[in-house]
């Protein structure tokens, strides 16, 4: 039977599937570009900190040898336990971002309250595991945001790639609780807190904020929670339960279907999806390599309008893939960010690795720039480039986890985006290794950085053609009048 078990497990399909959510494993295959599907649910956000700076520490030449092996030891031995607890408990992990992950139990909207007694006693338990752990001397501590309500999932990309994000207020608030989280708190955003079962949670009050801070559950002496929980889990799709009972996630029996295999592969990294084919283990993809990361952000006029933003979502998507595609960059991730949708793009994967690497990361930060700045439902285009030594590699669990980056690298893209909206801006040494003339690009006054001690000086592009030369600090294209200029 075992024997079988492990057969099952190892086919593509499977393979594929660890890649992704239940969400998109087991949801409609529509063809439509974008596509939009509402549903309510609980999310739960979990931020570790301590991953970056051990990344930064493997990184030295001290650990060059061993850096990467030893790093995803420890990577996947906190994440994985994080993973563990989240399935256990009927979550499903919709995407890992670097040092976060973020989890849905989704659910009617009738057992939402009761949901959220499993998703908090999930969360208290994630935080126990976290008590009793230090390893190699680090210290790593989590976070945890709690949201509950309706959520707007949208599919978009093109014939080679698809993408899927969550969207909404709910996911805003989901941000918003994680962000007032201090470490080892779980806090509820205002709805989920109105939503809950109140008699079972006992918090404490957040000075001059709707969200509450969760101290413990407070179960009732003859309240017996095995049995609330399993029937809990009667209202979730796809819990393992009969003869699957003892399986972390359903996913790992599922059969061979071309069809299906075939759209699920569209929403994992082409690079990826060729190792997924060689069986390769998952040690085997994980490295402390150079890389160019380009963080786009694009802000929409109409943020709370799922029907508006994804057709602006879609368009920049099919140009975003096309221009990298082109110039060897690959997307990592598309996931909602603080303010608006953020594309974490790469150059330097495995297989991808070219000699104009940050040039090519640069031509591709302005096509962008420029091509989205034009799509009318789009308000503010942001873009972040870094280059140097970061984390590549396989990061969670064996039934559940994904390629991503971890370093400063990206930290620092992520926070000049963030930083100076409406521009393209660069690292040093970006700028130094793009080997192109000093007049496609302007020093700018330095910035305080969240979770970055010195970015070192921090430049805007300007444009990559020659009539930059002439004075003129922004890109010459045939405008509309209404088009922002780069570099006001």
């Amino acid at each position: 039977m075992n024997s079988q078990k492990e057969e099952l497990q190892d086919r593509a399909i499977v393979r594929i599937a660890a890649h992704l959510p239940d969400l998109i494993v087991y949801g409609d295959i529509c063809p439509e570009r974008p596509s939009v599907d509402y549903f309510d649910g609980v999310l739960m956000f979990v931020d570790i900190s301590g991953f970056t700076a051990m990344t930064e520490k493997f990184s030295t030449a001290m650990y060059m040898d061993r850096g990467a092996e030893q790093l995803v030891e420890i990577l996947n031995h906190y994440i994985s336990a994080i993973v563990e607890k989240v399935l256990i408990f009927g979550g499903d992990i919709l995407k890992f971002a670097g040092d976060a992950l973020l989890a849905l139990w989704k659910v009617e909207r009738k057992q939402l309250k009761n949901m959220i007694t499993v998703v908090v006693k999930c969360s208290l338990e994630i935080h126990e595991l976290f008590g009793a752990q230090e390893s190699e001397g680090l210290d790593v501590r989590v976070k945890i945001g709690l949201a509950a309500g309706h959520i707007s999932m949208l599919v978009f990309g093109d014939e080679t790639r698809n993408f899927f994000l969550v969207i909404g207020q709910t996911v805003n608030d989901v941000r918003l609780a994680q962000n007032m989280a201090h470490m080892n708190d779980v806090i509820l955003s205002p709805n989920c807190w109105q939503l809950c079962d109140r008699s079972m949670i006992e918090i404490e009050r957040i000075p001059d904020q709707r969200a509450v801070k969760v101290n413990f559950l407070k179960l009732p002496p003859t309240f017996n929670f095995d049995e609330f929980f399993t029937k809990c889990m009667t209202f979730m799709d796809y819990y393992p339960s009969g003869d699957n009972k003892n399986l972390l996630r359903l996913a790992c029996m599922l059969e061979s279907d071309p069809h299906l295999e075939m759209s699920l592969q569209k929403y994992v990294m082409e690079s990826i999806s060729k190792q997924i084919d060689d069986k390769q283990l998952r040690g085997y993809l994980s490295e402390l390599r150079p890389v160019t990361i380009v963080f786009v952000n694009l802000v929409f006029k109409d943020q709370d309008k799922v029907e508006v933003i994804s057709s602006a979502i879609q368009d920049a998507s099919v140009h975003i893939s096309s221009v990298l595609r082109d110039l060897r960059g690959q997307i990592n991730k598309v996931f909602m960010f603080d303010k608006g949708c953020s594309f974490l793009c790469v150059f330097g994967f495995p297989g991808e690795k070219a000699p104009d690497e940050v040039t090519h990361a640069l031509e591709s930060a302005v096509g962008i720039f420029d091509f989205c700045s034009q799509v009318h439902k789009i308000h503010t285009v942001s873009i972040g480039v870094a280059s140097g030594t970061v984390f590549c590699g396989i990061v969670g669990h064996s039934v559940r986890h994904e390629y991503t980056v971890i370093g400063q690298k990206v930290n620092i893209a992520a926070r000049m985006m963030m930083c100076y909206p409406g521009i393209v801006t660069c690292d040093s040494v970006t700028y130094n290794s793009s080997n192109l003339p000093a007049y496609f690009f302007k020093e700018l006054p330095k910035r305080a950085m969240k979770g970055v001690a010195d970015s070192g000086p921090v430049y805007q592009c300007l444009g990559l053609n020659e009539k930059v030369m002439f004075g003129m600090a922004y890109l010459i294209c045939n405008r509309s009048e209404a088009y922002p200029l780069l570099g006001r």
